[in-house]
């Protein structure tokens, strides 16, 4: 009978590569320069799979409490509709917005989740004079 210890690092080899290669790239989320200020500051999403313009269907803006400050779904449902740029509180044409947009607070923590095929998040804290700032999570 052969010994199983050699498959033991082939297997997590085999795992890992699975792991790897069936990863779908994340929609990348930043501030967008110029726009980092309260009321409406303005988010740019790109898609390393679409470099003509992002692919997703659903806008969430959380607090760090988890509470729900915004909520966007295209209408109708699919990822035709999505833009590379997003304005908080203004729902881009084709979008229906699920929760009107909360006011975002000074001293508040927040992060925006884009969703479709592929995803991509930004976390952002707003100072006491609402300038928007990316923070890691």
């Amino acid at each position: 009978m052969k010994s199983p210890r050699g498959a033991g690092p082939w297997w997590c080899s085999a795992l890992l590569l699975l792991l790897l290669t069936a990863c779908r790239p994340v929609l990348q989320v930043s501030l967008a320069a110029g726009a980092q200020q309260l009321p409406a500051p303005r988010f740019e999403v790109e898609d390393p799979e679409h470099p003509d313009r992002p692919r997703y269907n659903t806008v969430q803006v959380l607090d760090r409490g988890g509470a729900l400050f915004w909520h966007l779904r295209a209408e109708p449902f699919g990822d035709l509709n999505s833009v590379g740029s997003l304005t908080y509180g203004e729902p881009p044409s084709g979008f229906i917005a699920v929760e009107e947009p909360r006011a975002l607070q000074p001293g508040g923590r927040y992060a925006l989740f884009v969703v479709g095929k592929n995803r991509g998040t930004l976390h952002f804290d707003v100072d006491a004079e609402g300038h928007v700032t990316a923070v890691p999570p």
